[in-house]
């Protein structure tokens, strides 16, 4: 075991043998950043959610943008991006050893054409606001979301349709503001529930029907706050609320959150797994400090790769899809194997580092971007394969020897990923903001940039207090209105699909902007952080004499107010 102060936020972390072997099967040295300060840094290079209106550089047509028009490098419309009348080789530099590499890397990463979205463009139909999105049909402003229709608002969804206001979603259909659910039907304001139909208020339901306000049940129907009701009751009780105003909306809510707290939850959401540790984890064998995995092996410090299967992965975000050997990447997949310190790396690839955008098939590049079915490259000059292999450790040992420092003092040689600085979004327009909030304060002391948001360019003609409060009263015109968010003062709009939707489910009106709407589910998962805890279970018929003795490692900080179980223990009480 060997400890490290982080060159960052200065806490100690630790590399074992298990991560030494790791280092050694990618041929990397040990990092000098902490996990947490290594996702961070990944994560600020990454623009998930924050939209502009600009030119193509190349046709002049209007697009949709991750850059506004001011943007330091050169943005191409998707179809222009992908077509044949450029070649990013067209940009290549000879590597200098007089400068630092990730100096010259970033000359060069301002000099290639950007795509203006990161979208498989010639999947989407009536789809134009949208992030990371593949086979979309009629949808708006949704994120990391594919295979889907008819849907807004939505971030990490699969094969959904009529959907709005979804985090982290899966075969939904008609669902409004639920988070982490998987085959739901008709879903309001629930979290963590699969397989049922019918449901409001509640959270960690399965296979459940007609449940009103409800916690931890599984294949029951007709309950209202775990109270057991008859069908023709059941249907009566609930007609007492309702629904259509926001004001008994937003109480409901409020007990809910109460109610959860008197309910113990599972120390970590994870099903079918061998020796894991994180949150969020299915179908995992020896994979530790990891969120939101889905099959993966002998892996670690992973975020988000949840496109079955991966192995042999270290610091990785985003996505999966038969990757191998994946170290320090933010964006990787799709039968790619030994992508070391890269960004966005799509397609099927070898023996990739330090490279950026590379979408198609590619092998054995060094701090490239936006090549297409290339070899022996470096900075985007071509090389034959002898020549690749004379320089490629030259330029490792130049690394060490010539450092890139950044405006912290923080060192990076050959073995770490790229520096923030070189990073072409400021942080507040990341995906790093999301997951590791900071204030613009905080996020400048910590050398990453910062953009001052822009003064509404619409004029306000409601204000959100003054909408009414029941959706039933409301008409059409609203469509005409620019409302003002209650919380961030931003101007909004409604789309006629979404006030379709309010109409024939009876939902009120929101009253946040969608992005402030975005931030409340966030707040309502648990951070990608583990805290070691002891089980809080005191009931002696769960096998144990006063206090269950089991510890574990927890998403959920000791500070917190939930009641949180052990594995054994929950499975008693609950299931």
């Amino acid at each position: 075991m060997e400890t490290k102060a982080c060159q960052s936020c200065t806490q100690d972390f630790t590399i074992d043998q298990n991560d030494l072997d790791f280092y050694q099967k990618v041929q990397v040295p040990p990092p000098t950043f902490c996990p947490a300060c290594r996702a961070q840094r990944r994560m600020s290079f990454l623009n998930e959610r924050t939209l502009y209106r600009r030119k193509c550089d190349v046709t002049g047509e209007m697009v949709v943008s991750l850059f506004p028009q001011d943007s330091e490098v050169p943005v191409y419309s998707p179809k222009a991006w992908w077509s044949d009348e450029w070649d990013a080789l067209d940009y290549g530099q000879e590597y200098d050893f007089s400068k630092p590499f990730f100096e010259q890397f970033s000359t060069l990463l301002r000099r290639v054409p950007q795509f203006s979205l990161q979208n498989q463009y010639t999947t989407m139909i009536n789809t134009e606001y949208v992030n990371m999105g593949t086979y979309l049909k009629n949808c708006y402003l949704v994120f990391n979301t594919a295979y889907s229709e008819d849907s807004s608002y939505t971030t990490f969804f699969l094969s959904g349709k009529n959907c709005l206001d979804m985090y982290f979603g899966d075969k939904c259909e008609f669902c409004y503001e639920t988070l982490m659910s998987y085959k739901c039907y008709r879903a309001f304001y629930c979290q963590e529930c699969a397989d049922s139909v019918d449901i409001y208020f509640s959270k960690n339901l399965r296979g459940c029907t007609n449940c009103f306000g409800c916690i931890n049940l599984s294949k029951q129907s007709y309950c209202i706050f775990n109270e057991q009701y008859s069908k023709e009751a059941y249907f009566e009780e609930i007609k007492k609320y309702n629904l259509g105003s926001y004001a008994v909306v937003k109480e409901l809510k409020k007990k809910m959150e109460e109610l959860s707290l008197q309910y113990p939850v599972r120390f970590s959401e994870e099903y079918y797994n061998t020796d894991v540790s994180g949150n969020r984890i299915y179908g995992c064998k020896n994979v530790h400090d990891s969120f939101e995995t889905k099959a993966v092996e002998d892996s670690r410090y992973l975020q988000f790769v949840f496109y079955p299967p991966a192995r042999d992965c270290y610091d990785m975000t985003l996505w999966g899809q038969n990757a191998t050997r994946i170290y320090e990447c933010m964006g990787a997949g799709d039968s790619q194997d030994m992508i070391k310190f890269s960004f966005d790396c799509w397609a099927p690839a070898t023996n990739i580092e330090y490279s950026y955008h590379i979408v198609s098939s590619n092998d054995n590049l060094f701090g490239c971007v936006g090549l297409r079915k290339k070899e022996y490259c470096i900075l985007n000059k071509q090389y034959t394969k002898e020549e690749y292999e004379i320089l490629i450790p030259k330029i490792k040992q130049h690394m060490n020897d010539m450092p890139y420092i950044d405006s912290q003092g923080r060192v990076y040689k050959y073995g770490e990923f790229f520096p923030t600085e070189i990073s072409l979004f400021a942080y507040n327009e990341t995906f790093a903001h999301s997951y590791y909030p900071l204030t613009k304060e905080e996020a400048l002391a910590k050398g990453f940039r910062w953009k001052d948001r822009e003064e509404n360019q619409y004029a306000v003609t409601l204000k959100a207090e003054n909408i009414p409060d029941d959706i039933a009263v409301i008409d059409e015109s609203i469509l005409n209105e620019v409302i003002e968010c209650e919380v961030s003062k931003r101007a909004f709009k409604l789309t006629p699909a979404e006030y379709q939707f309010y109409k024939a489910y009876g939902v009120p009106i929101p009253r946040l902007h969608p992005d402030e709407r975005h931030k409340k589910r966030l707040a309502k998962q648990n951070p990608m952080q583990l805290w070691h805890r002891s089980c809080m279970c005191i009931q002696e018929n769960h096998d144990h004499i006063s206090q269950c003795p089991n510890e574990f490692q927890t998403p959920y900080a000791p500070d917190r107010k939930e009641i949180v179980y052990c594995e054994k223990c929950y499975q008693k009480e609950v299931m």
